[in-house]
């Protein structure tokens, strides 16, 4: 029995001092090497801003279809909020390494992180040509920076307008007018509002645009001329005439206004804009009891400029430190397939894959109800410049319509200010 103990103690010794040879080891990570029994499997983590809606179907379906099919991927899906807290918190860690391997992202963010060196390039990915021919011109343009290709554009989306459907009714307007004065004429004769929800840029440009108003010329090399031109002076100055007049939302420098219930509960706005999302959250919302469908429509943005509203939209990048690199490419160009596109466009979101595009615009999923009128206005309106000095020249322009519709300062030295600090920084690269 004493024998039969020694042996066992001395065996107990070797392997308590296994951990300590071990971590000697000539395998320089370990935790790479694969065991019995095991399979590799490749982890990679993509932040993004989804919706309630959009992450429900994103990770629910559409990541244990990828998975299914690709089984050595493992997808982590982490949830951000989309802000500008968010850009510099990214940013920050960009720069020191500690990104995700892919990010959903605003495609106005890509100059400035391909910029400083924080994403990588793309194009001599595998198969790139084929998976970037299947997509939409412009969304793809959006992810070059220099002389590289930064990312894959994923969704793309635009404002519409959305109609007070009583009072079209009331008015015995059958079909929502095509042009901009021809809508502001029916508001202000009858006495309603258009609901602009802010002056901020996203929220404001398409009523500057509609009105006759121009930001730049046609590369954004320059706004000098445009900005502070004779047409968008007369521009500013009619909305202007209109916040005073009440015909262009009174409540717009208030807080807590809700034009999304205003709009289908009051009689007091014929018309608000909004993106796609309008629908895609409230007609899943408990607390909506009217039927939005039949209450509101929507509509193109009324044209009555150059550009009919402005073009959002998001893109996939890959970032510098992501650590398997070819397995985040398979997921990214996975997520522009037809097919996937085609489920994402279950949520509301717009297929940047042309051939999902077009079939989805003639298919009868259910969000074709209010989702057609924005794939049409997509067509004729404004992406903002893929520029690394785009945040800079909307806080300036920002700026500009606070000096305007709080500050009461004179419109064309307004503009004139604006025009040539926005050039300052086009000048400098």
């Amino acid at each position: 029995m004493r024998r039969a103990a020694s042996r066992w103690f001395s065996a107990l010794v070797l392997l308590l001092m296994l951990p300590g040879c071990l971590g000697n080891s000539i395998i320089d990570d370990p935790d790479s090497v694969k065991r019995l029994g095991e399979e590799p499997q490749k982890r990679i983590v993509i932040w993004h801003t989804y919706s309630d809606e959009e992450t429900l179907l994103f990770e629910k379906e559409i990541l244990p279809a990828f998975e299914a099919e690709h089984p050595g991927i493992l997808i982590e899906s982490v949830r951000q909020t989309h802000n500008q807290e968010y850009h510099a918190a990214l940013l920050a860690r960009a720069s020191a390494g500690k990104t995700p391997d892919i990010i959903r992202m605003d495609y106005t963010w890509i100059p400035v992180f391909a910029q400083r060196g924080l994403l990588h390039p793309i194009e001599t990915m595998p198969m790139f040509e084929e998976v970037s021919e299947q997509l939409r011109g412009k969304m793809l343009d959006t992810n070059r920076y220099g002389d590289h290709v930064y990312g894959l554009p994923l969704n793309v989306t635009t404002k519409a307008a959305v109609y007070n459907m009583r009072l079209l009714e009331k008015l015995q307007v059958l079909k929502p007018p095509a042009s901009f004065a021809e809508l502001a004429a029916l508001a202000e004769d009858n006495g309603y509002s258009l609901g602009m929800s802010g002056i901020e840029l996203w929220n404001s440009l398409p009523y500057f645009f509609a009105a006759g108003g121009q930001l730049a010329d046609e590369a954004f090399t320059r706004t000098e001329g445009y900005f502070n031109s004779e047409r968008s002076i007369a521009a500013m100055e009619e909305l202007l005439r209109m916040f005073r007049e009440g015909v262009l939302n009174p409540q717009l420098l208030e807080t807590g206004a809700d034009l999304w219930r205003e709009v289908y509960l009051s009689q007091r706005f014929l018309m608000m804009d909004e993106g796609p999302w309008y629908y895609s959250i409230l007609l899943n919302s408990a607390g909506v009891d009217v039927n939005l469908l039949e209450r509101t429509k929507p509509a193109p943005f009324p044209s009555g400029g150059e550009y009919r509203s402005i073009i959002g939209g998001e893109n996939l990048v890959m970032t510098k430190s992501a650590r398997n690199k070819p397995e985040a490419w398979i997921f990214m160009s996975w997520m522009t397939r037809k097919d996937t596109q085609l489920k994402l466009m279950e949520a509301g979101l717009i297929p940047v894959n042309t051939e999902a595009f077009d079939e989805g615009k003639a298919s009868d999923l259910p969000v074709n109800r209010y989702l057609a009128p924005y794939m049409e206005g997509i067509q004729d309106a404004f992406y903002r410049p893929s520029i690394p000095q785009w945040n800079e020249i909307e806080k300036l322009y920002d700026t500009a319509m606070e000096d305007l519709f709080i500050r009461g300062k004179d419109v064309k030295a307004t503009l004139d200010e604006t025009a040539r600090k926005m050039d300052a920084l086009l000048g400098s690269s």
